[in-house]
C-alpha cells in the first residue's frame, strides 16, 4: 500500500520548498486548487492510487499552519450567560459529519471502529468533570486556552453555530 509514504514523501518535498513538478504524479496535491481537498481512489488490480477531488473547497477556511499565510480571525473568549442546553444525539451527529464537527477524525468516540488518535479520548467524557463553560469554549475556540492548539477554533471560523456547539457540549457531558 502506498498511501501512507506517499503523504509523507509528498509533505516532506513541500517543507523542503519543492515544486509541484517534483512531486510524483499520484502525490495527493492539485496543483489548481490547492486548498481543495483530495480523496484516494484505488486503482483496481494496479498497486496504486488516484487522487480524486473531493467535496470541500477549504479556500475559505485557513489552517493554522506555518504554511497558510492568511490572516486569521483572532482567539476569541465566549462568555455564556444562561446554561448551555443542547441535543445529545444532534451533538453525536455532528461529531460524525465530515462537513461540521467530525470529531471522529481525531478522537476516539464510543461504539467507533475506526477513531483517530491526535486527540484526547473522548470516552467516559463526563467522567473528566469538565463545567459545559470550560468544553463550550474548547470547541468554540481552543487557542483562548492554548495559542498552539490543533483543535479547529469551530465556532470562530463559522463552521459551527452556538446552537450546534451546545449540541456537541451535551453529547460529550452525556458519556459516562
Amino acid at each position: 500500500m502506498r498511501f501512507a509514504p506517499l503523504s509523507i514523501g509528498a509533505c516532506a518535498l513541500l517543507l523542503a520548498g519543492a515544486t509541484y513538478a517534483d512531486l510524483p504524479p499520484d502525490a495527493a496535491v492539485n496543483v489548481a486548487a490547492p486548498l481543495q481537498t483530495m480523496q484516494p481512489k484505488v486503482v483496481v488490480d494496479s498497486g496504486r492510487l488516484e487522487w480524486v477531488p473531493y467535496y470541500r473547497d477549504l479556500t475559505a477556511w485557513p489552517t493554522l499552519s506555518h504554511q497558510d499565510r492568511r490572516s486569521t480571525p483572532r482567539p476569541r473568549k465566549v462568555k455564556l450567560d444562561v446554561p448551555i442546553k443542547g441535543d445529545p444525539a444532534r451533538g453525536r451527529e455532528l461529531a460524525m459529519r465530515p462537513d461540521k464537527g467530525y470529531c471522529i477524525a481525531c478522537h476516539s468516540l464510543p461504539g467507533e471502529a475506526w477513531p483517530g488518535s491526535v486527540g484526547l479520548t473522548l470516552e467516559r467524557y463526563k467522567s473528566y468533570g469538565h463545567a459545559d463553560e470550560l468544553v463550550f469554549q474548547q470547541i468554540f475556540d481552543a487557542r483562548a486556552f492554548n495559542p498552539h492548539s490543533v483543535m479547529p477554533p469551530y465556532g470562530t471560523f463559522g463552521i459551527l453555530s452556538v446552537e450546534e456547539i451546545a449540541d456537541l457540549v451535551a453529547y460529550l457531558q452525556s458519556m459516562e
